[in-house]
């Protein structure tokens, strides 16, 4: 590896921990610079979400007090991630990786707009459920 891309993934990995810290965006800095480095797309998700993994770990460990209260929306939330998780990683191992390389350009412009979009959602969602008569979800 070069030194050009030891700094470049230094760069990107701060880049990340303070979009991941701020707005869950620190994919949208270490997957590029991944591949700029040469990994190969597959490899370079797979290190990808290793690497983040202590991030969301980390988030959740400083989030104790806000999260007491919520066990049962953690499990329903936790087990649909499992879910999604272990779905993404069989299609992950088993399509071949130029479907992968067509795929991912797609999903993070999707992720993007819903980042962009996401406080109309939300309002949308504490609508929804004022209409009902329930608690807005993000209460």
């Amino acid at each position: 590896m070069t030194a050009t891309s030891v700094a470049l993934l230094a760069l990107a990995g701060t880049a990340a921990g303070l979009a991941g810290s701020m707005a869950g965006l620190a994919s949208l800095f270490s997957y590029p610079a991944l591949l700029a480095t040469g990994l190969p797309p597959i490899a370079a998700n797979v290190t990808n979400t290793v690497a983040l993994f202590s991030t969301t770990v980390g988030a959740a460990a400083g989030s104790r007090a806000e999260l007491r209260d919520q066990r049962p929306r953690l499990l329903k939330l936790a087990g649909l991630a499992v879910l999604g998780g272990s779905l993404g990683a069989v299609l992950l191992l088993t399509t071949p990786a130029s479907t992968f390389e067509l795929v991912v350009p797609w999903l993070i412009a999707l992720g993007s707009v819903l980042l962009l979009v996401r406080d109309r959602l939300r309002a949308f969602a504490d609508d929804r459920a004022a209409a009902r008569g329930g608690a807005p979800p993000s209460a």
